[in-house]
């Protein structure tokens, strides 16, 4: 799953393949993205999550997960471990 994100406050907007809520760099406010897509395999075009293909092609490994950024990662429930 692939999400977009919009700032209400600043407008500020980004793009995450982590879809749940994310806090804004810019002005710190949670943000749930405004449009969730499944993301596609560029290998075989099938559903990424469900496909057969070698996963570590769909994330870009040069981007590291934003944990302080990240609503799931912030609770207590999950304890930091989302990613």
């Amino acid at each position: 799953m692939y999400g977009f994100f919009k700032c209400s406050q600043c407008g500020q907007k980004w793009e995450s393949a982590k879809y749940y809520g994310q806090e804004c760099k810019k002005c710190k406010v949670m943000c749930q993205p405004y449009r969730v897509e499944e993301t596609m395999c560029s290998l075989c075009g099938e559903v990424a999550r469900t496909c057969d293909c070698d996963k570590t092609r769909h994330s870009d490994p040069n981007k590291p997960h934003r944990s302080d950024l990240c609503e799931k990662c912030m609770s207590v429930q999950y304890l930091k471990t989302c990613y």
